[in-house]
């Protein structure tokens, strides 16, 4: 091991985040229901009527620096309508790379959402950087070819990052944060406040169950910025790929076998496949630690992702949804 790598690990292992957040998953060991499937209240309203259940979580993508007022609309639209957002967060469309954001030059964006989040006072669900091992993303470390994309890109990057990010976005003492930071060997926050407020939100960590491309450093093992900055652990599953032992694996895995697990994108993807709604809730059913199942639709309701284009898989959700764990009630 290089002597500049094994002192990056003992500082990590010396001084640890401070404990987890609350992860705000659902009383009773129920499972979340959520979905995705446009930017206003309306869409929410649809997911609803298409899917047969009020989704407790609703997605937005949101790409890095979007202004205060589309985000807290994005908020204000989830919270009229009794759901609780979340926030997947992009860097796509900007030049920012994991070595820029682990030395703050993301930060003026994070302390603004860490305000926002604060006033609006609910939970809300964050999930930045995913599926951060698929080439397709400009911050993953590896592009389609497998290749490197360079040193600003590496894993050890994306998660310093990861860590400054959290850091910011649960709040506090920024001197205590400053402190936090300087000994992952990180630059001081980049505010002239004196704390940042508290907000009810929760980290999800969501990379692709292997890796795209599937090659061994791709694995999502090697991006994991450790338990104390991750609330829960999830993944993506689309019908095109069926197996599930790759899901399973990644589920069971020791290093966060112990979080509660999301599934932050699932769904029918192209062809009408009634029996992948299937598998996946018998999937549910038989993994305890799932606590959250967020239905895809894309925002601009492309055809292929269109619960009302499925029908037969649109007839079999709306029978699955009604598993009684399964719940639309927002914590």
């Amino acid at each position: 091991m290089r002597p500049a790598l094994f002192t990056a690990l003992a500082l990590v292992c010396a001084f640890p985040a401070s404990a987890p957040a609350a992860p705000y998953t659902a009383p009773g060991n129920k499972v979340l229901w959520g979905g995705q499937g446009g930017y206003t209240a309306a869409s929410i309203a649809d997911f609803e009527r298409q899917s047969g259940k009020h989704p407790a979580v609703f997605n937005y993508f949101i790409d890095w620096g979007s202004k205060d007022g589309f985000l807290g609309g994005r908020l204000d639209d989830a919270g009229r309508m009794g759901s609780r957002a979340m926030i997947s967060l992009s860097t796509k469309g900007t030049r920012l790379t994991p070595r820029d954001l682990a030395e703050g030059h993301g930060d003026g964006f994070l302390v603004r959402l860490n305000a926002l989040l604060a006033d609006r006072g609910e939970v809300v669900y964050v999930r930045p950087l995913s599926e951060m091992n698929n080439g397709v993303n400009p911050y993953s470390a590896y592009d389609l070819s497998g290749r490197s994309r360079g040193p600003a890109y590496a894993t050890g990057q994306f998660k310093r990052a990861w860590r400054r990010l959290t850091l910011i976005l649960r709040g506090g003492d920024v001197a205590a944060i400053d402190a936090k930071l300087r000994r992952l060997g990180m630059r001081t926050l980049r505010t002239g406040a004196a704390e940042l407020p508290r907000p009810q939100v929760a980290l999800l960590w969501v990379p692709l169950s292997f890796g795209n491309p599937e090659i061994p450093k791709n694995h999502p093992k090697y991006f994991y910025p450790g338990g104390g900055y991750v609330d829960w652990v999830g993944t993506t599953w689309y019908s095109p790929y069926r197996a599930s032992s790759a899901i399973d694996a990644f589920y069971r895995f020791p290093r966060w076998r112990r979080k509660p697990f999301a599934f932050a994108e699932w769904g029918v993807w192209g062809a009408d496949m009634p029996s992948f709604v299937s598998q996946f809730f018998g999937f549910m059913k038989s993994h305890s630690r799932v606590g959250m199942a967020v239905y895809y639709q894309s925002a601009s309701l492309a055809p292929e992702f269109r619960l009302s284009n499925h029908r037969a898989s649109r007839a079999a959700l709306r029978r699955a949804v009604r598993w009684p764990r399964l719940t639309g009630v927002a914590p």
